[in-house]
């Protein structure tokens, strides 16, 4: 039975990767189309978009300027290590300590029969049990957390890269159940898996590295960073000076 080439498997890959990079757009969406705790997320993120200030680094060069940071960031966060610093250093930074700590920071909605909007506070072990479970959310958390401390809105590439990490995971959890049903797609599903995982380590690696850059930034006082609107100026024309002169 003909099965794909390796070619052929690495073109539907890059091809993957070229779709799913085209249709990630750089501006927040209109709502957020998610459900449950992934849409709360969302919610916030994209409410976040009015807030006054910005990242003393943004998510896109975090990896040139804090590379050290950002490798390491990357190697921990499949292990919940990553999300159990930056959860505990923008707790302990900007919000009072470990003592104000609670699950999930209260994002995320009830539970089934669990209220999560005060569960674990406090505790050191609820901290651990999130970071381990959820590790790549709880980075996400404590970022949320870090922008609404600091009234910080997201970047343009923030809405890009994360959109891109998270139509990779989808791309890949399409194609692996398509491989369950068709041997000859299973390598080209395998690829996409590896590509998607390394894309959110990586962008998980680049969240680290800009948590730890802001609250270096402010290890001598909370300092904001205003968001610069440029004001279009007119090209050619009177201006309005010259216009009054004419009256």
């Amino acid at each position: 039975r003909a099965s794909f080439a390796p070619s052929a498997a690495k073109a539907l890959s890059s091809a993957f990767l070229m779709v799913c990079f085209l249709l990630c757009p750089d501006t927040p969406p209109e709502r957020a189309d998610a459900k449950g705790g992934k849409g709360v997320e969302q919610g916030k993120f994209i409410a976040a978009q009015h807030n006054p200030n910005q990242f003393a680094l943004g998510l896109k060069d975090a990896c040139c300027v804090e590379p050290g940071c950002c490798i390491l960031s990357g190697l921990g966060a499949p292990f919940g290590l990553t999300a159990c610093w930056t959860r505990k250093a923008v707790l302990d930074k900007y919000a009072g300590g470990m003592q104000n700590y609670v699950c999930f920071q209260g994002y995320i909605p009830n539970c089934c029969c669990m209220d999560t909007s005060d569960m674990c506070r406090g505790s050191e072990l609820g901290l651990c049990l999130e970071g381990c479970c959820c590790p790549v959310f709880s980075i996400s958390i404590a970022r949320l957390h870090l922008m609404d401390s600091k009234r910080i809105r997201p970047d343009p590439w923030d809405y890009q890269i994360i959109a891109f990490s998270n139509c990779l995971q989808l791309a890949s959890c399409i194609l692996d159940i398509i491989a369950i049903f068709v041997e000859e797609a299973r390598e080209a599903a395998n690829i996409v898996d590896l590509i998607a995982d390394l894309v959110t380590l990586s962008v998980a690696g680049c969240m680290g590295a800009q948590i730890n850059h802001e609250i270096k930034t402010d290890a001598n006082g909370i300092k904001e960073h205003p968001v610069v609107i440029g004001i279009p100026v007119a090209q050619g024309g009177p201006t309005p000076a010259a216009e009054e002169m004419a009256r």
